[in-house]
């Protein structure tokens, strides 16, 4: 089971949901728009239209941040991006209605394509896709059908964030 199957979706691992519901909605319009308009409906992507739909979405900025400030402050200026901005290009809304969201090169939108994930994440510093990931939220079935995209991201973020404290807390001791 992944977040493709929800019904609703999730993105509470890609996109940054600190951010008000506003502003995550607009992100993910904007991602979508650009992935239709650079990814080719008709054949598989190809790398460079990866690349391209990265840096339609601000890539390069993210990149000349990471290359400039990480090393100055000695990796905190990455932490604070992730905490602060870092969300994926590749999240978006994967149905007409704007109901359901997701990654937008998943292999499951791309009809059982090959996974391109492992060529995208290298382009979104400090973020990284881990796509063994199962966070708790799914792997307990916890999500009703009726909840929106909105909640179901928040609590998948959520999720995740007590199983990363849990994991530090039982490594630590």
């Amino acid at each position: 089971m992944d977040c493709q199957t929800f019904r609703q979706g999730c993105c509470g691992c890609c996109v940054n949901m600190r951010w008000r519901q506003g502003r995550v909605t607009d992100f993910l319009t904007a991602n979508t728009a650009a992935a239709a308009r650079l990814i080719p409906p008709d054949r598989q992507p190809r790398y460079r239209d990866l690349v391209r739909l990265h840096l339609a979405r601000g890539g390069l900025i993210d990149h000349l941040l990471a290359c400039w400030l990480a090393p100055l402050t000695l990796g905190l200026s990455a932490l604070l991006w992730k905490r602060l901005f870092g969300s994926c290009r590749f999240a978006g809304f994967i149905d007409s209605a704007g109901q359901r969201v997701g990654c937008l090169i998943h292999p499951s939108r791309l009809g059982g394509a090959k996974d391109l994930r492992r060529h995208a994440f290298p382009l979104v510093p400090t973020l990284g896709c881990d796509r063994n990931l199962i966070c708790p939220m799914l792997a307990q079935h916890s999500m009703p059908p009726e909840t929106g995209w909105p909640e179901a991201s928040r609590a998948g973020a959520a999720s995740l964030r007590q199983r990363r404290a849990k994991t530090k807390r039982r490594n630590a001791g």
